[in-house]
């Protein structure tokens, strides 16, 4: 069985660790499901290893800080689905005035890796008294811990990839250092940023995480995770990996923050595409009266393992991207439910390709229920619905066929929310009644009930799982407008009337967008039909 989470710990010389990192990661994620620490600690290669003595400061130089970055560059190739983790914290520019501070782990080390036979034997002479011992410098250490050999660096000369005595200077630290990212999801981008900052920094580490208005220019947006889940993110991994500094999540609004408005801050942390952003903050902290600040720029990290419609590098819309077609929130159980047939509710904003994506369901051999002509149905002439609604709007709303005129009642229920309630009270459980017997009636295994009212009609109870549509809204007032030859103000009150991406996403268990061509979703939707079908 895999470990859950594990700590490596890898003690070749950082110019040896650097060249054989993919191998490591490689031979991780095979005893590692979920979380690896890395621990760099040259010192107990060159040095007699004691179990009094397992943590050592590590001088942090521009080799180390590349090594770091190297660490998590290669992670997308070898290792994407486990969570590596930098230990920084024993980094630092003066190792003499260095006072050793176990790491305070947030999750529990079951499995320890290493690259050391010497290491090995004494875990191999005294695993309890070893446990204890390595229990002192990382805290929470399983006490059923197990050991793993690293056995990548075998055979590898230490002396093989020295680096250049540049490499070796001391980075130049400071007191407090700033940074800002919406750091959705949390990616390897993201790790190699934050990372490189914590190392920049000594005391107080300073992070302007966007939201608000801002955040709604980035790709499938409404995919975003919420602003307390990224700051829980962000504050996890920092304080994580870098323990003795502080970490003071900020909510920002524009590309200044807390820049123009702290005059303690030394050190900027941009990457290549903010750097433009870093250059307006200095300009405008000079009409502050602030100091100047060191601007550091940091690469950002390819992606190897995209699609050809997706960034070079490793993004948060190229993941926000991947969720499309997937769970994206946990399926709820309802006891009522018959297993068979399974019932699938598709729901979406107005021209966000319900019946296109419903219809690709039926290909499939589905039966498709469609509450938009059940609707018309439900309320024909003898129907207990249409008496009700004769009773509560009076004989006016009837035509000269003596059927309901839905021209004339329309204007009546979307001039008064009161009346149009009334009239979905009446409507609602007719339409549901009618859908209930469609399905009863199927002879296939899976049955779609398309409803642009799912939730507002509380039918999510009818079906095993829901998936939602859902466009950018400048697509959807677009749609409209060449569809219903509507005016884009009339357009963008018909989608103001209804409930909006963000409200159906969160209580849906699969989403898609279908902004794209028509073949981009159907490749979504196909892996979800070999797993139901």
């Amino acid at each position: 069985m895999l470990a859950k989470t594990g700590l490596l710990i890898l003690t070749q010389p950082i110019s040896l660790v650097k060249t054989v990192i993919p191998k490591v990661l490689a031979d991780a994620s095979v005893v590692v499901s979920d979380t690896l620490y890395v621990c760099l600690q040259p010192a107990l290669h060159s040095q007699h290893v004691a179990q009094s003595s397992l943590l050592h400061p590590l001088p942090l130089t521009q080799e180390v800080e590349s090594c770091v970055t190297t660490i998590y560059s290669s992670t997308s190739g070898v290792c994407q689905n486990l969570d590596v983790r930098v230990l920084l914290s024993h980094m630092c520019a003066n190792t003499a005035q260095y006072a050793v501070t176990p790491f305070s782990l947030k999750k529990s080390v079951s499995l320890l890796l290493c690259d050391s036979l010497k290491v090995q034997d004494m875990w191999q002479t005294s695993k309890d008294l070893f446990t204890e011992a390595l229990g002192s410098s990382f805290l929470n250490i399983d006490p059923a811990l197990k050991f793993h050999l690293i056995t990548a660096t075998e055979g590898q000369s230490s002396t093989s990839s020295n680096g250049s005595e540049s490499s070796r200077e001391p980075l130049k630290t400071y007191p407090n250092v700033v940074l800002g990212g919406t750091f959705d999801r949390l990616h390897d981008g993201h790790k190699v940023l934050l990372s490189q900052s914590c190392l920049l920094c000594d005391k107080k580490l300073t992070i302007g995480i966007t939201d608000g208005e801002r955040n709604k220019k980035k790709l499938l947006w409404e995919l975003m995770q919420s602003y307390s889940l990224r700051v829980e993110g962000v504050v996890s991994f920092v304080s994580d990996t870098k323990h003795i500094i502080t970490v003071e999540p900020v909510q920002i609004f524009d590309i200044f923050g807390p820049t123009i408005t702290d005059p303690d801050l030394q050190c900027l942390v941009v990457s290549q595409e903010t750097s433009s952003g870093g250059q307006a903050v200095n300009q405008e902290r000079l009409k502050q009266g602030f100091s100047h600040l060191d601007m550091v720029t940091v690469d950002i990290v390819d992606d190897t393992c995209r699609s050809e419609d997706e960034e070079e590098k490793v993004s948060s819309s190229s993941k926000r991207k991947r969720l499309l077609g997937t769970l994206i929130n946990p399926l709820t159980i309802n006891p009522h439910l018959q297993p068979s047939p399974y019932i699938i509710g598709v729901m979406g904003g107005i021209a966000s390709g319900k019946s296109r994506l419903c219809s690709v369901l039926g290909s499939f051999g589905a039966k498709v229920v469609d509450c938009d002509l059940l609707g018309h149905k439900a309320y024909v002439k003898g129907t207990d619905a249409y008496q009700a609604i004769v009773e509560e709007f009076g004989g006016d709303v009837v035509g000269e066929d003596g059927e309901i005129n839905r021209k004339k009642l329309g204007p009546i229920v979307f001039a008064d929310k009161n009346k149009l309630n009334k009239l979905n009270s009446i409507v609602w459980p007719a339409i549901r009644a009618l859908a209930e017997q469609e399905i009863k009636k199927a002879t296939v295994d899976v049955v779609v009930l398309e409803a642009a009212i799912l939730l507002e009609a509380g039918w999510d109870n009818m079906v095993h799982e829901v998936w939602t549509t859902f466009i950018p809204r400048e697509e959807a007032v677009n749609r409209i407008m060449s569809r219903n030859s509507l005016s884009q103000d009339a357009a963008e009150k018909r989608i103001d009337s209804q409930m909006s991406n963000v409200e159906r996403i969160q209580r849906a268990n699969v989403a898609f967008c279908t902004q794209w061509d028509t073949q981009i979703t159907d490749q979504q939707v196909c892996p979800l039909h070999l797993k139901i079908f």
